[in-house]
C-alpha cells in the first residue's frame, strides 16, 4: 500500500518542478523601499509639518493642537505627544522653520488670526513647547494659513480675507497687504527674478507680488493643463506647483514659471500618474544632485482620486521628465496632505486618518 503513495508524491513533485516561481516587487512600492503608518493623536483634519533634529512637528487645524513625534533616523515614531496650542477654536494650522532663529518654529492660529514663534523644546517629545514672540495680523487681513520666513520678514497667505501679507517680525508696524483672488494657499519666491508668487486654488491663479513697489499681476492657469493651483515652491530655476482638478477629474499635471513668467507644464503618463490629483510637493534634498522631485495625489477634493506619493526623475536641465514611481498609500481616502523630504526618508501626512506617513529605505 506505500507503493501507490510515493508514486503519487513522485508525480507530484515533477508537475511543481516545471513550474517557474520568481520573486516580484511588492505593488506599488519600489524595491528596498518601506512605508510604515505611525498613529496621531486623532484628528478631524492633520496638516502641517516640519522637522528640527528628531522631533518632526505636526499641525492639527479643528483642535489646534501641535503633535511631537520622535523618531528615529529612519522616521518611524518612537514617542508621540500632543499639546494645546492657544485653545480648541484657534485653529493651529501653518508650520515653518525660523531661518533667523535656529531650531524655532512658526505657527499660524488662523481663527485667532496670530503668527506665533515657538521653541518646539526638541529634548525631549514629552516637553512643552515655548511661546517665543505673538504678532497679530493687522487689520483687514484675516485668515492666516501658510507661512514663509524670508530674511526680517513673514510671507503670509491670508485664506479667509484673500490677502498676502508680507510683516517684518522685528518692527510689526512695517507691513504690506496685497489684495489676491479666491484663494490664496502658499506664497513662495522666485530664486531667480526675486518675485513672489501665490498660488489660488478657487480662482485657478497665480498672483505675482514685486515686493519693491507693490504691484501684484494675476498669471491664468491653462485651464487645458489643468485647474486648481494648490502646492507652490521654490525649486531649480523658478516656482513649481501642483494642479490639483475638480470633484470628479484631476490631470496629473504640474508646472514650472521660469524668470519671464512664462509657464512649462509636465503631465505625467503612468497609469497611476496621467490622472493624478497632485495637491503638493517637494524636492529631494539632494536634488541638485540626483534630479528628484516628490509629488503628492491627494483624494482632498474627489474621493475617486488615488492617495499616493510620486516620485519624479528630470534630466539635468529639470526640462523632462526622465522616470516616474508610484507608491500607492496603505490607507486611502486619507486625503493625503503634506510633504517632507529629509535625508533619510519622506514624510507625508494624511489629513483625514491622523497618520504620519513614512517612506524609507534602510
Amino acid at each position: 500500500m506505500l507503493v501507490p503513495c510515493l508514486i503519487a508524491l513522485l508525480f507530484i513533485n515533477s508537475i511543481v518542478a516545471e513550474v517557474t516561481i520568481t520573486p516580484v516587487p511588492s505593488a506599488g512600492l519600489p524595491p528596498n523601499q518601506y512605508i510604515v503608518e505611525n498613529q496621531l493623536p486623532f484628528a478631524d483634519e492633520t496638516h502641517e509639518l516640519v522637522q528640527v533634529k528628531d522631533i518632526v512637528l505636526i499641525s492639527q487645524f479643528v483642535n489646534s493642537v501641535l503633535v511631537k513625534v520622535q523618531v528615529d533616523k529612519y522616521g518611524v515614531a518612537q514617542r508621540v505627544a500632543g499639546f494645546q496650542i492657544a485653545n480648541p477654536n484657534s485653529s493651529l494650522h501653518g508650520l515653518a522653520l525660523s531661518t533667523k532663529y535656529t531650531g524655532m518654529v512658526w505657527l499660524t492660529l488662523e481663527a485667532d488670526n496670530k503668527l506665533v514663534l515657538i521653541d518646539p523644546v526638541v529634548a525631549s517629545a514629552t516637553d512643552a513647547p515655548k511661546v517665543i514672540k505673538e504678532i497679530n495680523v493687522p487689520q483687514p487681513g484675516y485668515g492666516p494659513h501658510e507661512i514663509g520666513e524670508y530674511e526680517t520678514d513673514l510671507w503670509v497667505s491670508l485664506k479667509t480675507s484673500y490677502d498676502v501679507l508680507r510683516i517684518n517680525y522685528e518692527k510689526p508696524t512695517d507691513y504690506y497687504i496685497y489684495k489676491a483672488v479666491p484663494r490664496p494657499i502658499f506664497v513662495a519666491q522666485h530664486p531667480i527674478n526675486k518675485m513672489f508668487y501665490s498660488s489660488e486654488d478657487e480662482s485657478s491663479k497665480i498672483m505675482k507680488i514685486n515686493p519693491a513697489t507693490g504691484v501684484t499681476t494675476q498669471i491664468a492657469v491653462n485651464a487645458i493643463a489643468g485647474i486648481t493651483p494648490v502646492g507652490l515652491i521654490s525649486g531649480p530655476k523658478g516656482i513649481w506647483f501642483t494642479l490639483h482638478g475638480n470633484e470628479t477629474a484631476s490631470t496629473g499635471t504640474f508646472g514650472f514659471i521660469d524668470q519671464d513668467d512664462k509657464i512649462v507644464y509636465h503631465k505625467l503618463t503612468s497609469s497611476l500618474g496621467k490622472d493624478a490629483a497632485l495637491f503638493h510637493l517637494v524636492f529631494d534634498v539632494a536634488y541638485e544632485i540626483n534630479c528628484k522631485l516628490y509629488l503628492l495625489s491627494s483624494s482632498l477634493k474627489n474621493p475617486k482620486a488615488l492617495d499616493m506619493v510620486i516620485k519624479v526623475t528630470f534630466d539635468e536641465q529639470w526640462t523632462t521628465i526622465k522616470a516616474e514611481e508610484i507608491i500607492v498609500i496603505p490607507t486611502q481616502q486619507c486625503k493625503v496632505h503634506r510633504i517632507l523630504s529629509t535625508q533619510f526618508n519622506i514624510f507625508a501626512t494624511e489629513l483625514t486618518s491622523s497618520k504620519l506617513l513614512t517612506l524609507f529605505s534602510p
